[in-house]
């Protein structure tokens, strides 16, 4: 037979024929059950291979459910608003598995403002779906006041998401047939808690607190980037929430906008907000109270990350902006100071609202800051209590 010195006979083949007690190959030519056989047993191999993965992810569950009784039994205490403990997350794409966070340890309290920056697929989405509660982890712990979500049902992650989380997405993801309005109603829809003409009265509240307002009974299309992610911002604060997640909060926004979206964020973080941001823009940064940079599925202070959508010309001209405008918003402070002789006092959202929004969204500082800056200085003699400027 000339044809058979062409075909080698492999492992496989050999396997083949003790298994079965055919021929691999008949005549110079391929068996055509051999075929089947190959066929069927690579499809044996890769459902044996997710049931091993399976069969481990279900090992580290019960060793992650174990390692809870244990800390129930040592009366564990976490005083963090959130506790990140070793946190692994693996992915199956067909018969390969990509790890995408490899031990992430975090810890956020109350009132924080984290920037996490990193390249595109240095796990920063996962943790941010982690934290948010819209994945599980592989291994590791999450508790959130503490309460360990990790290893929650869907029902009952859904009610965390609900209830206690907020998210902020890049695209906004605000319905197009609805209103401003109406799009942060809905969460309030889910909660049940309120009436019809409290969740009204609710969601206008949140509108005034990001400038909307008057824009209230616009739809998504008949507002700009910046305004629908401010909407977006209200929606995300309906139900209170414990935190906020923010993915990429000014990714599809122009930098000037982008800017005023982030000031507004900064005057929430300052009344008590609490916000854990994945960004590729070094802008956000400034704006943060903590800052970490990812690579390869860990967090890590190394290396210096550039903002992609700012150059440092760019950053040099935003900067000298923000301080052109903070000395005019001084002098606007000192002409309505000046008008409201013999005052004691005066609320500082009075103040803040007598003055240019262009120049409010645009300051390097809180404006309560700047308030306070004034004091300091000794342009005039007051306090600042709570929120009311009390004058000497």
């Amino acid at each position: 037979m000339p044809k058979s010195t062409l075909i080698k006979k492999t492992p496989l083949m050999e396997q083949y024929e003790q298994e079965t007690g055919n021929l691999a190959i008949w005549k110079g030519e391929v068996s055509k059950n051999f075929k089947k056989w190959k066929k069927k047993k690579k499809q044996e191999d890769i459902k044996q291979q997710k049931v091993e993965l399976l069969t481990q992810s279900k090992i580290e569950k019960k060793k992650m459910k174990r390692e809870i009784r244990e800390d129930k039994v040592a009366d564990k205490d976490y005083d963090h608003l959130i506790v990140v403990e070793n946190l692994h997350k693996t992915y199956l794409l067909g018969t390969t598995a990509v790890a995408a966070l490899r031990g992430v340890d975090l810890t956020i309290d109350t009132g924080d403002f984290i920037d996490i920056m990193g390249p595109s697929g240095s796990g920063k989405t996962t943790l941010l779906n982690l934290i948010g509660g819209l994945d599980a982890p592989t291994r590791g712990k999450i508790f959130l006041e503490g309460r360990n979500i990790s290893m929650l049902s869907d029902n009952s992650l859904a009610e965390i998401r609900r209830e206690r989380i907020g998210f902020v997405f890049q695209f906004y993801n605000l319905l197009p047939q609805m209103t401003a309005m109406e799009n942060v109603m809905v969460p309030l829809h889910f909660s049940g808690k309120l009436s019809r003409r409290g969740k009204r009265k609710k969601a206008l509240d949140l509108l005034r607190l990001v400038g909307l307002d008057e824009r209230a009974h616009h739809t998504p299309s008949e507002l700009s980037g910046g305004e629908q992610q401010r909407v977006a911002i209200a929606r995300a604060f309906a139900n209170d929430p414990a935190i906020c997640v923010l993915d990429e909060p000014t990714g599809d926004l122009d930098s000037k906008t982008g800017v005023m979206v982030l000031n507004l964020l900064r005057d929430l973080n300052k009344r008590g907000a609490t916000f854990i941001a994945v960004s590729h823009d070094a802008a956000v940064s400034e704006f943060a109270t903590r800052v970490f940079h990812m690579r390869d599925g860990k967090l890590t202070h190394e290396g210096k990350i550039g903002g992609l959508k700012e150059t440092e010309i760019m950053q040099l001209k935003r900067r000298q902006e923000t301080e052109i405008n903070k000395e005019k918003c001084k002098c606007k402070i000192f002409q309505y100071l000046f008008a409201n002789q013999g005052r004691v006092e005066i609320p500082v959202s009075e103040i803040k609202n007598s003055i240019p929004n262009s120049i409010v969204m645009n300051l390097p500082e809180h404006f309560n800051d700047i308030l306070q800056e004034l004091i300091e200085e000794n342009n005039f003699f007051g306090r600042i209590e709570g929120e009311i400027l009390i004058l000497n």
